[in-house]
């Protein structure tokens, strides 16, 4: 008990001496390593702008400014007239008048129906029928119907159903025998590219005569915009009929679109530049489920009693 009152003020002590030392530990240590980064940023900025002061003295920032830009804007032309190129042409190309007396929905449906009957039309009138061509073309576009609701909904699905139009026709054009299947792919904007193109690529899958096929494939290298064949595969399994080659074509199509730099003012863009904009890129939908027998029962029935008549 005589040396309680010393005991109890060294442990005081110690407590309060491991307390500060906690605080420099875990606080006031990073605190001051923080101020000592900063104070070392400081003095290198202050290098750095005295040094700039010592290389620039007597030069005015708007001449360097309109010196850089006079030396960037050589390439910028450059880019622009090459611009022109890489379009889609009209294979987006939509003339979206909407009657303002109807509910925006009816008249969709009805401008879509529109378009769908002249697609199988222009197929009919093209192969004789239907069958040599892949069922329920706007779905394979994932052409939306129900569940369209505002105009910017019914611009893209109309503009998607325009390209399965397009994209029909080219086939047709190319006079193919059979189509087993299309495949439309979402839009691609790759950063390869800079992010100034826009890829809309579509995978076909058909059979056609050897010489159609080199006039087709002819016919896209001498186009005045952007094609490419991403990839080919070619077979021919009836090597021994004597008749014309009818090979088996399966290929990747794909346009290009230019995207003028967001940062860049509007009037940047060349005069031939593609002045209806890019067409839309659609978000990636769920496909809808198989039909039951009644609604495929009914498709053929408008499809060869109804188009016909």
């Amino acid at each position: 008990m005589k040396y309680q009152a010393q005991i109890i003020g060294v442990v005081a002590l110690c407590c309060v001496l491991g307390a500060m030392g906690a605080a420099w530990q875990f606080y006031f240590k990073e605190t001051f390593e923080q101020y000592r980064a900063d104070d070392a940023m400081r003095e290198a900025l202050e290098r750095s702008l005295k040094q700039l002061e010592e290389t620039f003295q007597g030069y005015k920032p708007d001449l360097l400014i309109n010196e850089w830009q006079n030396k960037l804007q050589p390439w910028r032309n450059a880019r622009e007239e090459r611009a022109v190129y890489f379009n889609f042409g009209d294979w987006f190309e939509i003339d979206i008048v909407p009657d303002e007396t109807r509910m925006l929905k009816f008249w969709y449906n009805e401008e879509l129906d529109k378009m769908t009957m002249a697609l199988y039309r222009m197929i009919y009138e093209k192969m004789g029928g239907y069958d040599r061509f892949p069922q329920d073309i706007p779905g394979l576009f994932n052409i939306q119907r129900e569940d369209v609701t505002n105009m910017e909904q019914v611009r893209i699905n109309l503009a998607y159903m325009s390209f399965a139009t397009s994209v029909t026709e080219f086939l047709l054009n190319a006079n193919v025998t059979h189509v087993e299947s299309i495949v439309n792919w979402p839009r691609r904007i790759p950063s390869l590219f800079s992010q100034l193109l826009a890829l809309q690529t579509v995978g076909l899958s058909f059979t056609m005569p050897a010489r159609d096929l080199a006039r087709m494939l002819d016919d896209l290298r001498q186009q005045p915009r952007y094609f490419t064949v991403e990839g080919i595969k070619i077979t021919y399994p009836y090597i021994a009929y004597a008749a014309e080659p009818q090979l088996n074509v399966s290929l990747l199509l794909t346009q290009a679109n230019y995207r003028k730099p967001p940062e860049e003012p509007e009037g940047a863009a060349a005069a031939g530049a593609p002045g209806r904009g890019m067409a839309p890129a659609r978000p990636i939908v769920a496909r809808p489920k198989e039909p039951g027998a009644f609604s495929k029962a009914w498709t053929w029935f408008k499809r060869n009693v109804l188009y016909m008549n």
